[in-house]
C-alpha cells in the first residue's frame, strides 16, 4: 500500500514538473543557464528572469528524480515480482535519459531532435510512472475485463500527437500561419516546411479528437452497470479533449500567450494520463468490484452461475 501511495505521489509531482517544464521554452529561457547541471557556476542561483523557469525547472526535475529513485528502493524491498522490479528499474534509467538529453539540450545549444526527444521521454516517463501505480495498487476483486483496443490506440495517438506538438514548438512553427483558425495560407495544405508542421498538429489533431471521443463513448457503452471509474474516465477523456482542441486554436488566436501554451500542455498530459488509467481500468487487473448488498462483488453476482 505505502509503495503505490508513493508511487502516485511521483506521478503527480511528474505532472507539475512537465508543466514547469512546458513554461521553460515560450519564455525564451532555455538558455538562461548557459552551464549544466549548475547555473553560472551556482547550485543556487539568484532566481530571477529566465532563470527562474530554467533553473526552477532543474531543481523541479531533481526532486522527481529523488522521488523515483526512492520509489525504486521501497519496490525492491517491498515486492518480489520481476515485471514490478523491470518497470520501477526502467524509471530510473529514464531519469537518467531524460537527464542526459536535458543536459544536450543545454551544450549543443537546443538542437531540435534532442529537444523533442527531451520532452517525448518524459511523457513515456510519466505513462510508465502511471502503470506503474496501476500495478502496485493492493490486492482487491476486479470487475470483468472489458474490450479496450480503441481507448489504448487513442492513447498512443494522444501520445504521437504531444510529441508532434514539441515540434511545432521546437521548429518555430506555432504562427505558421498567423492567426487563420482555418486554412493556412488559403489553403488546407501550405507549400513551405514550417506551415506544413504546424498544419500536420493541427489536422492531427482533429483526428486524435475524433479518436479519443470515439474510445470515450465505447468505453462508456461497455461500463454500463460496471464501476463508476470506468464510466468516470469515459466521459472525462471527450471532454478533456474538446477543451485541449479550444486551447490549441487559442493559442494561435492569442500569439502563444505564456498563459495559454502552459494549460495547453498541461492539458495534452492530463488527456494522456485519463486514456491511459481508462486502458488499464479496462484491462483484467482494471477496476475495483463494486460490492453488492451481500458484499459479493456487483459484476460477479451478475455473471451467469
Amino acid at each position: 500500500m505505502r509503495e503505490h501511495r508513493f508511487a502516485v505521489a511521483t506521478a503527480i509531482a511528474t505532472f507539475v514538473l512537465l508543466v514547469i517544464g512546458g513554461m521553460v521554452h515560450p519564455t525564451g529561457s532555455s538558455l538562461a543557464c548557459p552551464d549544466w547541471p549548475l547555473c553560472n557556476g551556482q547550485f543556487f542561483p539568484p532566481m530571477q528572469g529566465g532563470i527562474l523557469y530554467e533553473h526552477g525547472h532543474r531543481l523541479a526535475a531533481l526532486s522527481v528524480s529523488f522521488l523515483t529513485v526512492a520509489l525504486c528502493v521501497l519496490v525492491f524491498r517491498e515486492r518480489r515480482e520481476r515485471s514490478l522490479r523491470a518497470m520501477a528499474l526502467s524509471a530510473v534509467a529514464l531519469v537518467g535519459v531524460q537527464a542526459s538529453l536535458g543536459a544536450l539540450t543545454v551544450i549543443y545549444r537546443l538542437p531540435l531532435v534532442v529537444s523533442a526527444s527531451h520532452l517525448a521521454t518524459s511523457m513515456a516517463f510519466f505513462g510508465l510512472v502511471i502503470l506503474l501505480a496501476h500495478r502496485l495498487r493492493p490486492e482487491a476483486p476486479r470487475a470483468p475485463a472489458l474490450p479496450r483496443a480503441l481507448a489504448g490506440l487513442a492513447t498512443a495517438a494522444v501520445y504521437l500527437q504531444i510529441v508532434l506538438g514539441a515540434l511545432v514548438r521546437h521548429t518555430g512553427s506555432a504562427l505558421a500561419c498567423g492567426t487563420d483558425l482555418g486554412l493556412c495560407e488559403g489553403r488546407l495544405w501550405p507549400a513551405w516546411g514550417p506551415a506544413q508542421v504546424h498544419m500536420l498538429h493541427r489536422l492531427g489533431g482533429y483526428l486524435v479528437a475524433a479518436l479519443v471521443v470515439a474510445a470515450g463513448l465505447a468505453a462508456w457503452r461497455a461500463s454500463a452497470g460496471g464501476p463508476a471509474l470506468r464510466r468516470r474516465l469515459a466521459l472525462a477523456a471527450p471532454l478533456l479533449v474538446v477543451v485541449q482542441v479550444g486551447l490549441g486554436l487559442l493559442t494561435v488566436a492569442s500569439y502563444v500567450s505564456l498563459v495559454v501554451v502552459s494549460l495547453h500542455l498541461a492539458t495534452g498530459a492530463a488527456l494522456l494520463a485519463t486514456l491511459l488509467v481508462l486502458f488499464l481500468q479496462l484491462g483484467p487487473r482494471g477496476a475495483r468490484a463494486e460490492a453488492g448488498p451481500h458484499g459479493r462483488p456487483l459484476d460477479l453476482a451478475a455473471a451467469p452461475g
